[in-house]
């Protein structure tokens, strides 16, 4: 089977079911969630951490745990200091089990710290975002989170179409030598073409205005590509290809989430934080 037909079987048995969590929400959305945390972090600590299994448990005991907690706990003080856990237990265990080698070890930790940081709050705002669709409407929606999960699908594949067939000017050749800023270009129209296209003919996203389309697709614009460029940058370091095999076709979880750890924090700010700012101004 070729690698294409691998990709579309793939996408026909897996797209089906998430996106019925996402449509479902509630705890199909939330164990979606630490799903994902918890391959994402096993597939981060497997090339980090190769051959040191304490490290790599640790990553993935405190990394599932602050993304649940993130989920259920509101409060910055209680992200902070679940942050803050996390980053002791990771250090606490560097210092008492060095080696020889302390520049490599201290890279290590910092690596460990930083998929935390990366990863947890990707995942924390797609939930956010389910559950900001029931708050604001008072029904069962999944608006906000699918602006988010579309707008990135659309920069991601109007980039790659627009960069394959008129892609000349590459962005970052040495991490991603397919990503040009003609792809780029692409992109920043794609997203808000298709929020658009999905206000106008679908009634999920009536909740939706023109304002928030103008306000959302820049950013996103940006955050999508540079998320699929630390990616790009994390697995050229570590001289893999793919972040793991979990998806036949697709590879792992990291590199179908790597834009989504970027877009959904942004996505989840402006409908909580400044658009009801934006009202108090214009109200």
């Amino acid at each position: 089977m070729s690698n294409l037909a691998l990709r579309l079987l793939s996408a026909a048995i897996l797209l089906p079911l998430v996106i019925t969590c996402f449509v479902v929400g509630g705890w199909w959305m939330t164990g979606l969630a630490i799903v994902a945390a918890a391959a994402s972090f096993f597939e981060f600590g497997a090339v980090v951490a190769k051959g040191d299994t304490v490290m790599r448990a640790a990553l993935f005991v405190v990394g599932v745990a602050v993304t649940i907690i993130g989920i259920f706990v509101t409060g910055p003080a209680t992200a902070l200091l679940t942050l803050q856990l996390a980053f002791v237990v990771l250090a606490v265990l560097t210092v008492l089990r060095a080696g020889d080698d302390l520049q490599h070890e201290y890279r290590k930790l910092a690596a460990l710290v930083f998929s935390i940081v990366w990863i947890a709050p990707g995942l924390i705002s797609l939930v956010r975002l389910r559950d900001l669709g029931d708050v604001h409407t008072g029904t069962a929606t999944a608006c906000y989170l699918m602006v988010c999960m579309v707008a990135t699908w659309a920069n991601d594949t109007c980039a790659y179409f627009a960069g394959r067939f008129l892609g000349k000017h590459k962005m970052a050749g040495s991490i991603s030598p397919k990503k040009t800023w003609e792809g780029f270009v692409g992109g920043a129209f794609g997203v808000p073409l298709f929020l658009v296209g999905g206000h106008l003919w679908f009634d999920m996203f009536a909740p939706l205005t023109w304002l928030d389309i103008a306000i959302l697709a820049l950013p996103i614009a940006v955050l999508g590509p540079v998320g699929d460029l630390v990616e790009s940058l994390w697995k050229r370091a570590y001289d893999i290809k793919d972040s793991g095999k979990l998806i036949p076709g697709h590879g792992g979880m990291l590199d179908r989430m790597d834009a989504i750890f970027f877009v959904a924090p942004w996505v989840l700010v402006y409908f909580v934080g400044l658009k009801p700012w934006l009202a108090t101004l214009t109200g």
